[in-house]
């Protein structure tokens, strides 16, 4: 990381907490700062002053926010505010992007998304563990970073799946980046980081987790992704949160739906009512993944072409 890109991420971050500049207004700002040639040598004070926005009235903060990010550093953690290359461009386009987005792990994965979402129930069935690593592995296979909540059921299979895979996972996060949980799959996770992947939150170290952020942290998946796959869930289930932020921001869905008459049995009420109401993709079995792949190849590459 650049000294400068730090001293942004550190003033963006005072900012938000001190809320003298969020929300659009701080979004705009820091977008703007990407096409001004000074940019590259601004200090947190320069950074203030280009916000309109006095050192002494956000000191308290500023402190925080230097603290903060000085003990993510500290475990590898680096910031990256939406004025750097490195954010993400898809993340940038969503209406509530995340000011500065924390990494863990290999800061080269951002290069290779958008990646592809596969997502369910954490009460998964058998059958639909299965599926969510054969699916996962055999985008990893074609060169597709998976990108995904890092919880118990489809979400831990689908990791385990892309783990297998050629390409990188990477683990969106409710809370700081010190750690990931449950601690069940913790193991997982650090095999994530160990094979090349990496961690990535809106939140510094030291937030916990809440109801709130478990469910806004979708929007983050939905930004780093150019589809999703639905293997299984209810209707009321937390994939459902997910699947709300699809329909909100156009992305791309298929839904696992298995043949009627095959062996194959998965909670498929979700996925099916993505089908009728909301127009998924139906992938019935393995015969369908080619024909997946061009959807997901085609949809990134429209992503990437709208600067």
């Amino acid at each position: 990381m650049s000294g400068n890109e730090i001293a942004i991420a550190v003033a963006a971050l005072a900012l938000q907490r001190s809320v003298r500049l969020a929300g659009v207004a701080l979004r705009q700002f820091l977008d703007g700062l990407r096409t001004d040639d000074r940019a590259g040598s601004m200090s947190i004070d320069d950074v203030l002053e280009r916000a309109g926005v006095s050192r002494p009235s956000v000191n308290m903060s500023v402190g925080e926010a230097q603290r903060d990010i000085d003990m993510g550093l500290a475990l590898g953690i680096s910031p990256v505010p939406m004025s750097s290359d490195r954010y993400p461009v898809g993340l940038r386009r969503i209406a509530d992007a995340p000011p500065v987005l924390f990494v863990r792990g290999d800061m080269a994965v951002l290069d290779r998304v958008p990646g592809v979402a596969v997502v369910g129930t954490r009460r998964a069935t058998p059958h639909g563990l299965a599926i969510a690593e054969r699916v996962s592995q055999y985008l990893s296979d074609e060169g597709w970073p998976i990108v995904n909540e890092m919880h118990i059921g489809i979400n831990a299979a689908a990791h385990a799946g892309a783990l297998k895979g050629k390409s990188s996972s990477i683990a969106v996060l409710a809370h700081g980046l010190e750690k990931a949980g449950p601690a069940k799959i913790r193991p997982l996770a650090d095999r994530i980081l160990e094979g090349g992947g990496a961690w990535v939150s809106e939140h510094p170290v030291g937030v916990r987790a809440t109801a709130d952020s478990l469910v806004s942290l979708h929007r983050i998946l939905v930004g780093l992704t150019c589809a999703s796959i639905f293997v299984e869930g209810n209707e009321k289930s937390a994939s459902a949160a997910h699947a709300a932020f699809c329909q909100r921001d156009g992305q791309t869905v298929f839904a696992i739906l298995p043949e009627t008459g095959s062996n194959v049995s998965t909670a498929s009420a979700l996925p099916k009512m993505l089908v009728a109401r909301h127009g998924a993709t139906p992938i019935f079995s393995r015969a369908d993944y080619p024909a997946m792949l061009e959807v997901v190849a085609r949809r990134a590459a429209q992503l990437r072409a709208v600067p």
